[in-house]
């Protein structure tokens, strides 16, 4: 049951992305998108051999080349067959051919190649009710066709649309089957299916497939819905290319899988329509976290969050809210500043110095004669008390220095390490009481100590920290040290105000970026639990989380408290915090603004703490 006109689908990019959920999850599955035919091909090809069942593929076109997206899971099924690049004789014969073996078509997309029409189909050797499927329908056929279907007591299954010489095209499969109240609705434009959208699914239906095209410059949709009960559901439509990616990751992050993804192009702009299903969460207890963070950032006017969320050393949730930068919708994979959250990063840092060799070097002195700098930096005779300063006491904050971060070589592209220790070492307002008689939040200690441990392991900071710190954490690029200039790298948020500090020169204090997933994930390695094992010996992270006499709430570069540890951090254009509650949970959220009424985000971590105990249950898996 078919007719044969020549169709197209309109052009647009798209970024390839791969994602398996682990094995703890329901059900493996993989997804692409921008793949050529010749890549599709070869995704095809290994993915069936490995074991994974084609669910969903549509075809489309980027300047006039063929594009797919593409949908696997590993489960069993029967008989299948599969084409893509089909013309519309080949599609007919195709259809013909596997009609009279007893397959029956589940899925069909038509796109177009200049002026020749093309289709992606999926047959399936199943049973089941009468079926009748139909192509190249302009809207006058296809609205006859639905209604003669429907009163003989079939209903739409699937259907794309898509567009050639300005004139939509419709291709559809019917099944006669009984079955909840259904919907179906096509020519919507995008507020027309958003308002269509919203009124069923406030009557119980759910969305069960969607597809876009362009006529005349504007966006339109088509529907099918179902009155029935669903685990979450996820459905966009219009996504831009820029933001589909960001939106496929804050998906996935929060236990979603992709059921179906659809490209299409809207003038220049590439689109994409995608549903989701979540299995792994319940909708009240992703409730509880959006609630909590969305209440916090109306109350604060906050653009863009993230956040990642830890239960017994696994990744079980991460989400970026509001934007990254104007236009982009924030991921977890967005790296933001992470501010002073950098210090315990320099911390544990200076812990692995004193696990390679270096035992006595907490207690050793900083500068002067016999001491770690003195011999690179020798003590102006104005500032001889800095020879009384220990390694120990640059980490707990008690050696007496003032805090610091505006002077001119902070905030100077060009300026060096030697700019930097000059104008520090000769300030006359350096030093302000002895040491080891009171706490002083300084980040001129940090400052310090990022030089002993360039002095002590003989390689550049950025590079030990690296090689001793992130890489045996299993961290990779999406934590660094931002740029001199204070620009933001690419894929990096920006900032609100975007202040430009020499973050090179920032970096053992507050110049590290990095994503909240990166954040957890550095904490579970410095966390004193048994798994996954430390990267410090037991001895030592005592040794980093005891506070001192003078103040016992900060130990060695964290907050620390009835056996759990924190840091937060506070500068123009964002605050940070990444938190140890109690029972085995932890979490990192970074904001790329500064919030209206809460200083250091304090109430922040309040909101949080109070929200994420909440959840009723967390999945067993582990998404690092």
């Amino acid at each position: 049951m078919k007719t044969s006109k020549i169709l197209s689908i309109l052009s647009i990019t798209a970024i390839a992305f791969l994602f398996c959920q682990t094995a703890a999850q329901a059900q493996a599955w993989k997804a692409r998108h921008g793949l050529s035919a010749a890549q599709y091909q070869t995704e095809f090809t290994a993915n069936s051999q490995a074991g994974y069942r084609l669910t969903c593929v549509n075809g489309y076109t980027h300047n006039g080349q063929e594009r797919y997206t593409a949908i696997w899971e590993k489960i069993t099924g029967p008989a299948m067959a599969t084409h893509h690049g089909m013309s519309a004789a080949q599609y007919q014969t195709k259809f013909n051919e596997y009609s009279q073996q007893g397959f029956r078509l589940t899925s069909v997309s038509g796109y177009g190649v200049g002026s020749a029409a093309k289709f992606a189909a999926i047959w399936e050797k199943k049973s089941g009710g009468a079926w009748a499927a139909k192509h190249n329908l302009t809207a006058a056929q296809y609205q006859t066709e639905f209604n003669n279907y429907k009163n003989q007591g079939y209903r739409p299954i699937h259907v794309s649309g898509y567009v050639v010489n300005n004139v939509e095209y419709f291709a559809a499969i019917w099944e006669k089957k009984a079955g909840g109240a259904w919907e179906a609705r096509h020519n919507l434009t995008a507020a027309q299916f958003q308002t269509t959208f919203n009124t069923l699914g406030g009557q119980g239906y759910v969305l069960l497939n969607v597809s876009g095209y362009t006529k005349n410059n504007t966006n339109y949709y088509t529907g099918i819905w179902e009155k029935t009960s669903s685990p979450p559901r996820y459905v966009r439509h219009g996504i831009t290319a820029e933001n589909y990616q960001h939106v496929h990751d804050n998906m996935y992050y929060q236990g979603y899988r992709p059921l179906f993804v659809q490209g299409f192009a809207s003038g220049t702009s590439a689109r994409f329509n995608g549903i989701w299903i979540n299995k792994n969460f319940s909708g009240s207890d992703l409730g509880k976290i959006d609630n909590a963070v969305s209440g916090y950032m109306n109350s604060q006017s906050v653009t863009g969050l993230s956040l990642a969320v830890m239960q017994n050393g696994r990744l079980v949730f991460a989400k970026g809210y509001g934007t990254a930068r104007p236009g982009v919708e924030m991921s977890p994979n967005h790296p933001l500043r992470i501010w002073s959250i950098s210090k315990p990063v320099t911390s544990v840092a200076i812990m692995r110095l004193v696990q390679q060799g270096n035992a006595n070097l907490l207690d050793r002195r900083v500068f002067g004669p016999n001491s770690v700098l003195g011999a690179t930096y020798p003590t102006p005779q104005a500032n001889i008390g800095l020879n009384n300063i220990t390694v120990r006491q640059l980490l707990n904050m008690t050696s007496g220095l003032r805090t610091g971060n505006g002077e001119a070589p902070f905030w100077n592209a060009n300026s060096t390490v030697a700019n930097c220790m000059s104008v520090l070492m000769n300030a006359n307002d350096l030093i302000t009481t002895t040491p080891n008689t009171q706490n002083i939040y300084s980040n001129i200690n940090y400052y310090f100590l990022a030089r002993v441990i360039e002095v002590v392991s003989g390689q550049p900071y950025e590079t030990y920290v690296r090689n001793n710190v992130l890489n045996p954490a299993g961290i990779g690029n999406t934590m660094y040290v931002g740029l001199a200039n204070g620009e933001s790298r690419p894929g990096e948020a920006t900032y609100t105000p975007h202040s430009k500090p020499n973050m090179q020169q920032f970096g053992g204090f507050g110049g590290w970026v990095a994503r909240p997933i990166d954040l957890v994930n550095f904490l579970r390695f410095v966390d004193g639990a048994p798994n996954p094992t430390d990267i410090l010996t037991a001895a030592n992270h005592t040794t980093m989380t005891t506070g001192s006499t003078v103040s016992p709430g900060y130990a060695l570069g964290w907050n620390v408290g009835n056996g759990i540890q924190n840091h937060n951090g506070c500068f123009s254009g964002g605050r940070s915090f990444l938190v140890e509650l109690a029972n085995g949970l932890s979490y990192a959220v970074i904001l790329n603004n500064t919030p209206t009424n809460d200083n250091c985000a304090w109430t922040l971590k309040s909101v949080l703490d109070a929200a994420l105990p909440t959840v009723a249950q967390y999945p067993n898996y582990n998404l690092f």
